[in-house]
């Protein structure tokens, strides 16, 4: 492994990209072609197997059809006393035959109505008939003619025969049968000539070679002479015991489909349809497209190879210029062309190289510029901090001269001053409080009815408040002063300057995962184009006057998008002269922190 990996390592770029493409593409070309084309292969004989075993199936399903149409006949005329009665009668003259033949149609009326059968004969040993169209004395020639005897002996047992016609002297598939009474004894012999036409019409449109088989024998075939033994390939014993479906490939190469079947009624016979698909016709076909396309594939690997092999060089070419440039810069020698020909990455390699060297001093500089500028930045950060740090001393004193305050008014029995100064009070505790931790719900809520409540003693009489509040609200935490800016925003915006009583209504509800707060006011309301500007502006922080900077509806929306996702956020209604509403759209989570 080590010697294969040193002569790897050895070996020129132009080299490793050639043995590169020989092993990939070629080899990979002809792994895959050969996949493709035994998968192909395969595909199109079962697909033709398959065909087979549908037409097999459905030429046997036709057939039986056919044959047990003769039976039922059979049954039929098994059973008509009329026939009994007419073959049995010993007549005195020719005269009465006649008249009785005439009278007596119902064999005809058969033939008329099923065009399945091409004849139906009754052979009768009685002296005093005549010979008719189906209707058939029997003679000496006949009496002992095998499939005469052995219908006499099976006694009433349906036989199956590839029988010749006396009259028409053709070959067809008869069903034989002797008829008895338990009256009249033995009555003839019913043969019902099965129309070789229509048997013909189940297989002669197939498209591969089929036949119709009788015990072994060719009733018909659209391949195999007619009238023939079939070889099947096994003892004629063997196939009389076999009845099921036999697939095999031939010594032709044809896959040779062999259905053995009996027919209801017929246990002595034995049926077989044969369906041979020949193999090698159907891939003939996907053969000659399979060498078509190796031939297309050997002139487009000997073009990619003369087209790899000139890249190759090219490619090594350029290489060595940048190898030859580069070892110069090695030895200190900056004094290099400013670029090689061409815009490929080894160009801009180049180029990056020679910018490198021009930069160096540049970077330099830089960096000391960068590390003041940082040191510069720690330093306003120190001030900053301090700044909030002292910031935070007057509201402190102010929150205790509030209590003070308070507990003055008290005492004093002002409990209405002392109710407004402990709101307030609580107001900027909560503020001073806010850290970068997620608060209850309940806290925000409670923070926004004390800020409604002060309101309200401001605005005697003017101004009102309702809370619906359909969640737990301990529960639930969200991030601090989500509220109450909104709802100062409310006051500011919607009800100051209305003469109309101002009404402020929070409400809150759990919504699929979702916690969903709504905050409507009765005020001025706006524009559809100042509620159009608003709701594209929401991603902005708005800016106070004097520069600092407020938690404005801009601040609250980014929040939420930045800490929960883009899904949440604020959206505002409004109609001019009816009010406004703001809708919160917060995760409903319990009892979890968010760093905010």
């Amino acid at each position: 492994m080590r010697i294969i990996e040193n002569v790897i390592n050895n070996m020129k770029i132009r080299s490793k990209l050639i043995i590169s493409y020989l092993l990939i593409v070629i080899v990979t070309v002809v792994i895959i072609g050969g996949y493709l084309t035994s998968r192909m292969n395969n595909i199109v004989v079962q697909n033709a197997i398959s065909e087979g075993r549908y037409n097999n199936k459905t030429i046997k399903s036709r057939m039986e059809e056919s044959l047990k149409l003769a039976i039922n006949t059979s049954d039929m005329i098994y059973q008509d006393d009329n026939i009994h009665a007419l073959v049995t009668e010993n007549y005195n003259n020719y005269g009465d035959v006649v008249t009785a033949y005439s009278s007596f149609n119902v064999l005809n009326d058969y033939l008329v109505y099923y065009n399945d059968f091409n004849s139906i004969k009754l052979y009768v040993d009685n002296e005093t008939l005549l010979n008719g169209s189906n209707i058939i004395k029997v003679d000496d020639e006949i009496r002992e003619s095998e499939w005469y005897k052995n219908a006499i002996d099976g006694k009433g047992i349906i036989t199956w025969l590839y029988k010749k016609d006396e009259t028409t002297k053709n070959y067809n598939l008869s069903l034989v049968r002797s008829i008895n009474s338990d009256s009249r004894g033995n009555i003839g012999v019913l043969v019902i000539s099965v129309n070789i036409g229509k048997l013909g019409d189940i297989v002669r449109d197939e498209r591969y070679r089929s036949s119709i088989l009788l015990d072994g024998r060719v009733v018909y075939s659209n391949s195999l002479p007619i009238g023939e033994m079939a070889d099947l390939g096994k003892s004629e014993a063997e196939a009389s015991y076999y009845y099921d479906v036999k697939e095999e490939f031939n010594e032709d190469g044809d896959h040779s489909i062999l259905n053995t079947f009996k027919i209801d009624k017929s246990f002595n016979n034995t049926f077989q349809v044969l369906v041979e698909v020949p193999v090698d016709l159907i891939t003939l076909e996907s053969k000659n497209v399979i060498t078509k396309s190796i031939i297309i594939i050997a002139l487009a690997i000997f073009c990619s190879l003369i087209v790899i092999l000139y890249f190759s060089k090219n490619f090594a070419d350029r290489i060595n210029v940048l190898r030859n440039e580069m070892h110069k810069v090695v030895k200190g020698n900056f004094n290099i062309k400013k670029s090689i020909s061409g815009n490929d990455e080894i160009s801009e390699v180049y180029d990056d190289l020679y910018f490198m060297m021009e930069s160096i001093n540049k970077l330099i500089d830089e960096v000391y510029v960068r590390k003041i500028q940082q040191e510069k930045l720690m330093v306003k950060q120190k001030e900053a901090e301090f700044k909030m740090l002292a910031s935070q001393i007057n509201p402190h004193f102010l929150y205790n001269t509030l209590e003070t305050i308070r507990m003055r008014a008290f005492c004093n029995g002002d409990r209405e001053l002392a109710g407004i100064v402990k709101k307030l009070g609580k107001i900027m505790r909560r503020n001073l409080e806010v850290s970068n931790e997620s608060v209850s719900f309940e806290s925000e809520i409670e923070l926004v009815k004390n800020y409604l409540e002060i309101q309200e003693l401001r605005f005697k009489g003017k101004v009102e408040h309702e809370f619906n509040i359909e969640v737990e609200s301990k529960k639930y935490k969200i991030l601090p002063l989500l509220l109450q800016p909104i709802v100062e925003n409310a006051f500011v915006h919607g009800l100051e300057g209305t003469k109309e009583k101002g009404k402020i209504t929070v409400s809150a509800f759990e919504d699929l995962g979702y916690l969903i707060v709504e905050i409507s006011d009765n005020g001025c309301g706006m524009t559809r184009e100042r509620l159009e500007f608003i709701n594209e502006n929401l991603g902005k922080t708005n800016k106070k006057e004097n520069g600092h900077q407020s938690i404005g509806m801009g601040n609250i929306n980014e929040r939420i998008k930045i800490f929960y996702g883009e899904k949440y956020g604020i959206h505002v209604f409004s109609e001019l002269n009816i009010g406004t509403k703001v809708v919160l759209i917060l995760p409903a989570i319990e009892g979890e922190e968010n760093k905010c």
